[in-house]
């Protein structure tokens, strides 16, 4: 799953996987990589245990996520 978003989005993304228990918890089932470019910067996700993302994974992290954008 790839998320291209400005900056700032980003790093809010990364923000919340670092400091709250849910992040945390999506973190410990998920690799990321990401970029932060002038235009086109993104954060990509996969499971570590290489099974596709659930959608309520994506849900989830874009709850936790609006906390810190």
């Amino acid at each position: 799953m790839r998320i291209t978003a400005q900056d700032y989005i980003i790093l809010a993304i990364i923000d919340a996987m670092e400091t709250s228990v849910e992040g945390d918890q999506f973190k410990r089932l998920h690799k990321f990589d990401f970029r932060l470019r002038d235009t086109n910067s993104y954060i990509e996700f996969s499971r570590k245990d290489g099974k596709p993302i659930e959608t309520k994974d994506a849900f989830w992290l874009g709850y936790v996520s609006r906390e810190y954008i």
